[in-house]
């Protein structure tokens, strides 16, 4: 199947990310916010972030990285394929208990978006997709009823 690496290492890196926010989320920790939006900040970002940029770029060093926690970087514009990479869509949520924020990944080749894999570690949700094969949950495959 194509993009099944991909597939694996992505998942693999949003449930070791998920590990991390679990670890994090049971206890006290700061918030801080960013300089540029204002936006709070964790160390559960941060933390996830790398674990995550970590595993995706030891596993395809020659793919470009975009994440909401590292400073951007127009080098990953010589990159066909770029890793798009949100270590937690929705720090509100996780910074007031609400469990109902995700580890987002996306894979995008040529400007046009190939792999999505999105990971609630609380309730261990697992949602992913690949253009063209379809969208899944864990290991479920999802349908979109014709109504």
């Amino acid at each position: 199947m194509p993009m099944e690496k991909e597939k694996d290492i992505a998942i693999a890196a949003a449930r070791a990310a998920g590990d991390i926010i679990r670890q994090i989320y049971a206890t006290d920790y700061s918030v801080d916010y960013k300089s540029h939006d204002n936006s709070p900040v964790t160390i559960a970002d941060r933390e996830a972030n790398q674990k995550i940029q970590e595993m995706l770029l030891g596993a395809y060093p020659d793919y470009g990285w975009l994440s909401e926690e590292t400073v951007d970087s127009s080098d990953r514009l010589a990159f066909r394929r770029v890793w798009i990479v949100d270590p937690i869509d929705g720090t509100q949520e996780f910074i007031r208990k609400i469990p109902e924020f995700a580890v987002s990944i996306g894979l995008i080749e040529d400007g046009q978006p190939i792999l999505g894999v999105v990971y609630n570690p609380i309730p261990d949700q697992l949602f992913w997709a690949i253009r063209g094969q379809g969208s899944w949950c864990k290991e479920q495959q999802l349908r979109v009823p014709e109504t």
